[in-house]
């Protein structure tokens, strides 16, 4: 019995430690970046506030924001004027927010892998 528990354990060790060796795995990778977007405006105090019902767009590239295409990422900014986008590749971003009275502004950002970057854009 003790014998046939060594010689299966043996296989099964094996097995595990050759299963990296396949050239055709395909591995996902994970990504940990995370962009919090927060959206100001200044009232008629000269104090910024909050600015919600923006649209916010993410691209790879100044060409593709500027052709609005190829649009990576999208959301809306919360009543607080915030937007998180998570889980994205470690990249650099070009973004675009828009509203319907105020227009549009751009801005750009990395999101290195394991961080948080933080962006504040002021209408």
């Amino acid at each position: 019995m003790k014998i046939i528990f060594n010689f299966l354990l043996s296989i099964s060790i094996f097995f595990i430690s050759c299963k990296g060796d396949n050239k055709n795995e395909i591995i996902t990778p994970v990504y940990s970046a995370s962009l919090q977007i927060t959206v100001m405006r200044e009232n008629t105090s000269h104090v910024l506030k909050p600015l919600s019902g923006v649209t916010v767009y993410l691209f790879l590239t100044d060409n593709d924001r500027t052709q609005n295409q190829n649009i990576k990422f999208t959301g809306t900014v919360n009543d607080s004027g915030k937007i998180s986008f998570n889980k994205l590749p470690d990249d650099y971003y070009f973004i675009l927010a828009s509203h319907a009275t105020y227009g549009i502004k751009k801005s750009e950002t990395a999101t290195p892998n394991n961080s948080v970057s933080y962006e504040e854009i002021d209408y």
